[in-house]
């Protein structure tokens, strides 16, 4: 097996404000192999957007505590990397695409120059001109030296500390080859009159072309890795496919690996390779796509899969689940899905809950009687695993 381009271990995350200490995050593990996509579903709240932030480290601190563990991109463990050096892995080592266009888009810049400047620090960075983002070298001071031209004034900051003597080729730079660029990805996520669209400013685009504008700007820094956290959740259902199109044909080409975060279990499905569960800041179940969407190994991943409406349904309600999603700020001990859980027993709300476990295929039920919780325990030959002491009971649940 080659080795993943990101591996995460053990991560966990509070947030710590006046009213209290809250557990965003709770020994989240996973790998994402190159060329691959992970997806992340869950409920509102139970963490997928702080595990997109906390990858590239965006999340403030405080008042976010990364409290333990390790995110390892290429080699590099992100979370010992000082705060200073992270510019140089984002967008072109790690690009994201956010949730809220809006937030995300300078409102002060046109369309052209936020676009223009991924073109530009992807070519600069290609050219040589930017070193390595564990270099050893200091902040740039920008209290010292020539002021920064206005032209120049987006770039500057993502390239801090140029060494004397090297400059990017002429080529890299040269504003009709750039305007073309941004032109050919604007057209690439299907803006109509890409030309009219470079003057406009954010506000005067709507949520979706917004949407479309930062599916352009990560694009076109080519990426290793790509997190996308609900990149189509603006878009309408024909654009929506056209995009998830090409993030595929993106990967192809470049061979960047996608993490994909999204409320709708049709999009993983038709876009994953691998697919998380959380809950309640847990990842609770993983493993490839076809067979958690098949044979879910953990209650709750069952009953997201039931609640998805059917094309034809004639037969009452959705199914739901009863109770609500725990206080994070008091979560139960044990496994926090169990107060909900209809296979609940006693050892679910001891200690803190089962891990993650995968290595042999699941023995058979006659097999299981008698066993110790953890001798039965979510076990699979293929990378599936769940965080659950009876998942060989889940696939009788109805």
């Amino acid at each position: 097996m080659s080795e993943p381009l990101l591996a995460v271990r053990g991560l966990t995350v509070d947030y710590v404000v006046g009213a209290g200490r809250f557990h965003a995050l709770s020994d989240v593990s996973f790998d994402l192999e190159p060329g691959k996509v992970v997806g992340i579903v869950g409920e509102t709240g139970c963490g997928k957007s702080t595990l997109a932030h906390t990858i590239p480290r965006l999340l403030p601190e405080p008042p976010a505590e990364i409290k333990a563990g390790e995110v390892v991109f290429q080699g590099v463990d992100l979370l010992k990397t000082p705060k200073w050096k992270m510019p140089a892995v984002r967008g072109t080592g790690i690009g994201m695409i956010f949730q809220e266009p809006i937030n995300s888009l300078n409102p002060s810049y046109r369309i052209y120059d936020q676009v223009a400047e991924a073109v530009r620090v992807r070519r600069i960075r290609e050219s040589g001109a930017a070193l390595a983002p564990v270099r050893d070298s200091v902040p740039h001071d920008y209290s010292k030296g020539p002021p920064v031209k206005t032209s120049e004034a987006l770039t500057h900051a993502f390239l801090p500390s140029i060494p004397p003597g090297v400059r990017p080729t002429p080529q890299s730079l040269k504003t009709r080859e750039i305007r073309a660029e941004v032109l050919e990805y604007l057209e690439l996520v299907r803006i109509n009159d890409p030309e009219t669209i470079l003057g406009l400013y954010p506000h005067e685009l709507s949520g979706g072309m917004r949407q479309r504008i930062m599916i352009a700007i990560a694009l076109s820094e080519r990426p290793a890795l790509l997190i996308a956290d609900e990149p189509t959740s603006a878009l309408d259902v024909t654009i929506q496919a056209q995009v998830l199109t090409l993030m595929k044909e993106l990967m192809e080409e470049v061979r960047t690996s996608i993490l994909f975060i999204s409320h709708d279990l049709g999009v993983i499905a038709e876009t994953a390779d691998n697919i998380g569960v959380m809950y309640a800041g847990h990842l609770v179940e993983f493993g490839p796509v076809g067979e958690v969407f098949d044979s879910p190994r953990h209650p709750y991943t069952k009953a997201l899969l039931r609640s998805v409406p059917r094309r034809y349904k004639t037969d009452g309600n959705l199914p739901s689940m009863a109770g609500s999603v725990p206080n994070l700020s008091r979560l139960p001990p044990g496994c926090a899905f169990h107060p909900r859980c209809v296979l609940a027993r006693p050892i679910c709300a001891e200690g803190l809950g089962p891990g993650l476990a995968c290595s042999l295929p699941l023995p058979a039920p006659s097999e299981t009687m008698g066993a110790t919780p953890s001798e039965s325990g979510p076990r699979g030959s293929s990378g599936h695993s769940s965080a659950c002491y009876f998942a060989h009971e889940v696939a009788n649940l109805p």
